[in-house]
């Protein structure tokens, strides 16, 4: 599901601006925002854990966590299709950290191409559709 709308709040349009409009214009199952990097009167973790993303992508089969924890921007990817409990699933994780966002967003780029793909696919179709409807 897009959530392009979201990228109207001028929230996003602040600090992470280019990694929440990778996360928001991709077609992701789940998108989970537990960040703090907005919140006032921040605590020790909220203070060191500013960016706290997690999606689910069932076209993709990986469940990713983008995170910035003690200054530190790291995405983390496991198997979605894996039994959260299993060994296998701790095994599927894969770990990528990034010395900036810049980084971190080419990566995701790449990571949700195909997520990103059909949202261009759906409006392509729609145009399709809206050009035979005209005639």
């Amino acid at each position: 599901m897009k959530r392009t709308k979201n990228l109207e709040n001028v929230l996003y349009k602040r600090k992470y601006k280019n990694i929440y409009k990778i996360v928001f214009t991709a077609d992701l199952d789940n998108v989970s925002d537990f960040s703090n990097w907005h919140k006032q009167n921040q605590g020790y973790i909220e203070q060191n854990r500013p960016l706290w993303i997690i999606c689910e992508s069932q076209l993709i089969g990986k469940r990713i966590w983008i995170t910035e924890e003690f200054g530190e921007l790291q995405i983390t990817i496991a198997d979605l299709n894996l039994d959260v409990s299993s060994s296998q699933y701790s095994e599927s994780f894969k770990h990528i950290l990034f010395k900036n966002q810049n980084e971190m967003v080419k990566t995701l780029k790449e990571l949700l191409k195909p997520c990103l793909e059909l949202q261009v696919k759906t409006k392509n179709e729609e145009i399709d559709i809206e050009e035979n409807i005209e005639m």
